[in-house]
């Protein structure tokens, strides 16, 4: 019946084709506008709350290079609060060692030495016996090996004659 309300078939019928055409008579008399009135709200709120959610997945992801742009507006503030440790500022990032106690700025273009990684991976021992209570946690342990740097970082696709590394080493105190 609400089929019939809204559209009458033509007696037009063409090898399988059934033309239909639109009833002129509207539920009620209303017009489209007054019949959608009501979801006009909540669709204006699903989309303000879709566009906001994924704008601030793009700040948070620095979705093409966004929020450097944001933070290169205000260096100083962003450099303050650190945020160059995780997005760069200005084409510069930031490395943090609380723990070795330096911290230094970098081109964001350059890379992390992989030879580093492939030795901290070689001297990690692959137990499943959980570490001793007494045992010192793995981040104050002091290194056994101090000629080794604990960080360093260079253009990509050089040889390593231009980087910064970082060689953390005790120092006597009457040096």
């Amino acid at each position: 019946m609400a089929l019939q309300q809204y559209f009458h078939a033509c007696k037009y019928v063409s090898r399988n084709k059934v033309y239909m055409t639109q009833s002129s008579n509207n539920r009620q008399g209303k017009s489209p506008a007054e019949e959608f009135a009501p979801l006009a709200t909540t669709f204006r709120r699903r989309l303000l709350a879709g566009v906001g959610s994924a704008s601030l997945v793009a700040v948070g992801a620095n979705f093409g290079g966004l929020t450097s742009f944001l933070l290169g507006l205000v260096p100083e503030s962003g450099r303050s609060l650190k945020l160059d440790v995780l997005y760069p500022i200005e084409g510069y990032s930031r490395r943090i060692e609380n723990n070795e106690g330096f911290e230094f700025i970098y081109p964001a273009s350059w890379v992390g030495d992989q030879r580093l990684l492939y030795r901290a991976a070689e001297r990690l021992e692959r137990s499943l016996d959980p570490l001793p209570t007494n045992s010192p946690k793995s981040g104050n342990r002091p290194r056994k090996n101090v000629n080794e740097p604990i960080v360093a970082y260079g253009p990509p696709g050089s040889s390593g004659e231009l980087n910064v590394s970082v060689i953390v080493s005790p120092v006597p105190l009457d040096f």
